[in-house]
């Protein structure tokens, strides 16, 4: 197995799921992404941001994020899915 931790990551992604869209951030800010299908990436992109939209931020437009509280590094557990 490959010593970049992306890589492992798709190689169980791919095992265990027909469709992955796999996004990581480096400590640099540099973000790198991998997916097995591009028609399927832009479905999971869709769904994760209409899913956000809906559950995260409950707002009509930019001007009603409170945008300090949206990056707080805090989780509330209660809102949690895992």
């Amino acid at each position: 197995m490959s010593d970049n931790p992306l890589e492992q990551i798709q190689a169980i992604a791919g095992e265990h799921f027909e469709n992955y869209f796999i996004m990581v951030v480096h400590p640099e800010m540099e973000m790198e992404y991998v997916y097995d299908n591009v028609y399927s990436a832009r479905g999971l992109l869709e769904m994760a941001r209409d899913e956000m939209v809906e559950t995260t931020f409950e707002c009509l437009d930019d001007d009603d994020i409170d945008w300090e509280d949206a990056w707080n590094d805090e989780i509330d557990d209660e809102d949690s899915e895992f």
